[in-house]
C-alpha cells in the first residue's frame, strides 16, 4: 500500500477519510495487542517509562528514593505498576489515525506525528509521576485521577494539539 499524497487525500470524501481513520486505528490497535505483555513490561515500559519516571522523581525529590523494576515504580511508600493502556497508547493511536486521514502533505504529517507522539509521551510521564505521588500522599484520590481526570485531560490536550496542527496545515501550505 502506498501513502496517499496531499492532493489525493484532499479529493477523498469525508466518509472515505473516516473509513481511513477507523481502519488505521483498528490496525494500529490490533498490532499493539500482538506485543507480548512481557515485552512491554520488561523492555518498553522499563526503558521508556518507569526508569525515566524514577530518574525524574529522584532528581526532583531525592527523599522519595524511587526505583524502577520492569514496569513498576517502587519505593518504601508505594508500588505503581504500569500496564497495557497506561502508556498513552490509546491517545497516540487516535492521533496517528487522525493525522494519517487528514489531507496534508507527507512532510506536515511527519511533523504532526513526531510532535504529537512526543507531546503524548511527555504528558504521560507527567501523569505517571503524578499518580505515584497520589498513591503515596493522597491514596483516596487515585481512582478519580487515574480513571477519569487524567485520561480526559490527555484526550483534551491531544484534541487541542490536533486542532492546532490542522489549523496550521492550511497556513503553512499557503506559506510554502
Amino acid at each position: 500500500m502506498t501513502a496517499l499524497s496531499k492532493a489525493q487525500t484532499q479529493r477523498l470524501s469525508p466518509a472515505i477519510r473516516l473509513i481511513i481513520f477507523v481502519v488505521c486505528y483498528l490496525l494500529i490497535s490490533f498490532s499493539y495487542l500482538q506485543i507480548p505483555d512481557e515485552t512491554l513490561a520488561h523492555t518498553v515500559y522499563y526503558h521508556g517509562v518507569t526508569r525515566v519516571c524514577a530518574d525524574v522523581i529522584n532528581g526532583l525529590f531525592p527523599k522519595e528514593s524511587v526505583a524502577a523494576f520492569q514496569n513498576v515504580l517502587v519505593s518504601g511508600q508505594a508500588n505503581l505498576q504500569i500496564v497495557r493502556g497506561c502508556d498513552g497508547s490509546g491517545a497516540l493511536f487516535l492521533l496517528v489515525s487522525a493525522i494519517i486521514a487528514f489531507p496534508a502533505s507527507v512532510c506536515w504529517k511527519l511533523v504532526g506525528l513526531v510532535t504529537g507522539a512526543s507531546l503524548i509521551y511527555l504528558i504521560n510521564l507527567i501523569r505517571i509521576g503524578g499518580l505515584y505521588f497520589i498513591v503515596v500522599y493522597r491514596t483516596d484520590w487515585f481512582q478519580l485521577v487515574h480513571v477519569y481526570l487524567a485520561p480526559s485531560l490527555i484526550i483534551i490536550l491531544v484534541c487541542l494539539f490536533y486542532a492546532w496542527w490542522t489549523g496550521n496545515t492550511k497556513t503553512l501550505a499557503h506559506g510554502q
